[in-house]
């Protein structure tokens, strides 16, 4: 044991007060004769004998007293004797997330955590090493401060917009504390600890992580969510109706807010609404645009504090048609479907005549009873298919001159021509590809009739959309990069089967046109590491991505179909162009921050220690003294001053209880 004050051990001395106050005796005594005394002497011996004994037994209590007292000032410790075997890695989380704009009992949350991050760097010795670590990992994670140099820090620290990650916090703390050999390490995480979807860590169980939870008092926030389109085609001058998907992740009822769309800067509408707690509500808008291309919009509601997902960008594009292109025999079924529409702008060429330069621009590309497919027209629909056009191939009565098409896109060969005089079966109706295609499914539906189909069983990425009674393939689809290939088993021709002249071909065929359009993506999220696919092209060996108020580089990946990466660079939502490095724009990209922080559902401190397994995770509730506690651990050791304060008010209740029952 050693002291921190020893400057106090010199009170020790005051203990010659009480031995003196019982060693002298003031009182006077005065002597009584009485005319027989024998019995009163030996009472009077008998009494002396329990006074000194009840004297001694004051003084020592008086005495350990007062001893207590003094060595409680003079803060008696244990040493930490792991001080002194190497250096001591100390980590200062602070959780600078949006939810922590929330009001806590005595203010924000950020506010009431960075003043507790100023007590702990306060409270710990001058020459600690220092690892502070925000939500972004910003490049001051890596290195090592003073406290005072901490300090500092932590007054310029801002809340962004990066979502709370606790295992990335603490992987990048085990990381530091492994690789730089430090003896000890002690990390106190402050946060509201959201929960989020997380794996179980294997740390070090050299670490130590004192969490300090910091609490909302009022759990209110309403967040726009995600929005999509109604209709899977956008056309100048036709309402494009879009979904929106509102939550209410507050515990009280909204009983009325707003929500505003904006296309291009410009107000389009407005729609009241209430919700329930802890609920979803979606609502329809709508807007028309008498341009074509790219138009960037916003949805947005008013609340409060937490206001980083009150505005949602969403990016459209919008075309007049969908592109077709037919390739191989004419066909009135086809021409029916897709000829008198204005919605598709259809062409039509033989296998001789396709311009392979220009298929990327095509959504759907048909392959009517081709004789073959030569090795570049394969090729270049490999290439379309994986920029997402969508391919659908009707075979001819001799399909294994496809071979080599099927084995290049990943999809199955055909077979050999076998007889059925078979229906399709309903359940195929169900598959999800075709699944929305009827509202609701007739009673007793007739379904075309298969008197003779090819061979066609699914393989790796494809999958059986629809079959006969017994299982036999009709129609296969197959995953290619962005797009789908999907697959006859049968010509059109009647002496194969009545699929062209029912209505089942003509919806999955109109399902397929609109597939591609399916896909479209109105909006991605800040610091995804998925790369983002765009329906574009370039030569190009560098993009960027160009911002109201930033521009950056971004890699890019030509593989397959245009793909991009985003970067910390991109750290502000709203709407950007990629361009090429010629200015070129190819495409409208919508950025919004994680909605992860929106939920304001909490983990525990159980939960926390079963997700930071190996470590060792202590709560400390946030208060100055529970705070100095342990941080006068880290510093010096184990401090006693509080046993001592307690011996003495247990001497001084002993010394009460000795004059108050022991007789003399």
């Amino acid at each position: 044991m050693s002291f921190l004050q020893p400057i106090f051990l010199w009170a020790l001395a005051l203990l010659a007060v009480p031995v003196i106050i019982h060693l002298f005796n003031f009182r006077r005594y005065k002597k009584v004769i009485f005319s027989n005394v024998a019995m009163l002497k030996e009472i009077q011996t008998e009494s002396r004998k329990t006074r000194q004994v009840k004297k001694w037994l004051i003084l020592l209590t008086r005495i350990l007293a007062l001893a207590a007292l003094i060595l409680a000032f003079a803060q008696p410790i244990i040493p930490n004797e792991q001080s002194k075997k190497g250096r001591q890695l100390i980590s200062l989380y602070l959780d600078n997330s949006e939810s922590m704009r929330a009001e806590g009992e005595n203010g924000q949350l950020f506010e009431n955590g960075k003043n507790t991050a100023r007590e702990i760097l306060q409270n710990l010795p001058s020459d600690a090493e220092v690892q502070l670590l925000d939500n972004a990992l910003s490049p001051y994670s890596n290195r090592l401060y003073s406290p005072e140099k901490a300090s500092k820090i932590i007054d310029d620290l801002e809340i962004d917009y990066h979502p709370n990650d606790l295992n990335k916090i603490v992987q990048r703390i085990n990381n530091k504390y492994v690789a730089e050999g430090f003896a000890t390490q002690h990390t106190f995480a402050i946060s509201d600890f959201q929960q989020a979807a997380s794996t179980e860590l294997a740390l070090d169980s050299g670490l130590t992580i004192n969490v300090i939870p910091v609490k909302a008092e009022a759990l209110q926030n309403l967040s726009v969510d995600s929005v999509w389109l109604d209709e899977p085609v956008s056309r100048p001058n036709v309402p494009i109706k879009l979904q929106v998907c509102i939550t209410n992740n507050g515990t009280q009822k909204v009983e009325s807010s707003t929500v505003v769309l904006k296309v291009n800067g410009v107000q389009q509408g407005i729609e009241s609404l209430e919700i329930a707690a802890k609920s979803q509500k979606v609502i329809a808008m709508s807007f028309a645009s008498t341009q074509k291309g790219w138009v960037s919009g916003e949805l947005s509601i008013t609340d409060v504090p937490v206001v980083f997902d009150n505005v949602y960008h969403f990016a459209v594009h919008i075309k007049p048609s969908i592109n077709v292109l037919q390739i191989g025999k004419s066909s009135r079924a086809l021409t029916n479907i897709f000829g008198q529409d204005p919605i598709f702008n259809r062409t039509s060429t033989s296998a001789g005549n396709v311009d392979y330069a220009g298929l990327g621009e095509y959504d759907f590309i048909v392959l009517n009873e081709l004789t073959e497919i030569s090795t570049g027209l394969s090729e270049q629909l490999k290439i379309a298919a994986n920029k997402g056009a969508i391919i659908a191939l009707i075979p001819s009565s001799s399909p294994s001159h496809y071979a080599a098409f099927t084995s290049a896109l990943g999809a199955p060969p055909y077979g050999s021509l076998d007889k059925k005089d078979l229906s399709i079966a309903t359940q195929g109706l169900k598959h999800p590809f075709i699944a929305d295609v009827y509202k609701k499914v007739p009673k007793n539906i007739l379904l075309p009739k298969v008197k003779k189909c090819f061979g066609l069983n699914p393989i790796g990425a494809s999958q059986r959309v629809l079959s006969l009674k017994d299982g036999s393939s009709i129609l296969v689809k197959t995953k290619v990069g962005s797009g789908s290939l999907f697959q006859f088993a049968v010509p059109l021709d009647k002496q194969f089967s009545s699929l062209a002249d029912h209505e089942l071909f003509v919806l999955v065929m109109l399902k397929m046109a609109f597939s591609k359009s399916d896909k479209q993506q109105l909006a991605y999220s800040l610091f995804d590491a998925t790369a983002i696919d765009v329906a574009a092209s370039t030569t190009s060996d560098n993009l960027k991505l160009v911002g109201k108020n930033s521009e950056a580089m971004v890699e890019h990946s030509n593989v397959g179909g245009l793909r991009f990466w985003l970067n910390d660079e991109t750290n502000e939502a709203g709407v950007y162009t990629l361009q090429s490095a010629d200015g070129e724009a190819l495409a409208s990209v919508a950025l919004n921050y994680i909605r992860a922080e929106s939920k304001q559902r909490f983990a525990t401190v159980e939960q926390l220690k079963k997700q930071l397994q190996g470590a060792q995770v202590n709560e400390i509730k946030g208060s100055v003294e529970a705070i100095k506690e342990v941080t006068d651990l880290l510093k010096s050791g184990v401090a006693l001053w509080k046993v001592f304060i307690a011996l003495c008010l247990v001497f001084l209740l002993i010394e009460i209880l000795l004059l108050r029952f022991l007789k003399s």
